[in-house]
């Protein structure tokens, strides 16, 4: 895959994440995790090595049962955008 296209899923992710973190009505330990999250895939380093770490956090938070079903189904949709990277 181009690194374009690389980026342009990660920076998507990145503003999907930010719709997550900015809305009050989801718990807050999922939004703090979709920070951190976050940070991971905005830090400088291997573009492969960030997006593998972010998968793992956002499969690891989709299965916890305190979130809500619409946000997981928004974090299903940021794995499959950063899976195509």
């Amino acid at each position: 895959m181009k690194q374009s296209q690389i980026e342009e899923n990660i920076k998507s992710s990145v503003e999907l994440l930010d719709e997550i973190i900015t809305d009050k009505n989801i718990p807050k330990n999922i939004r703090i995790v979709c920070e951190k999250t976050k940070d991971v895939l905005l830090e400088e380093g291997d573009k492969k090595i960030k997006i593998d770490a972010a998968i793992q956090n956002l499969d690891l938070l989709s299965d916890n049962l305190n979130v809500p079903t619409y946000t997981r189904m928004q974090i299903w949709n940021i794995v499959s955008l950063l899976e195509s990277a």
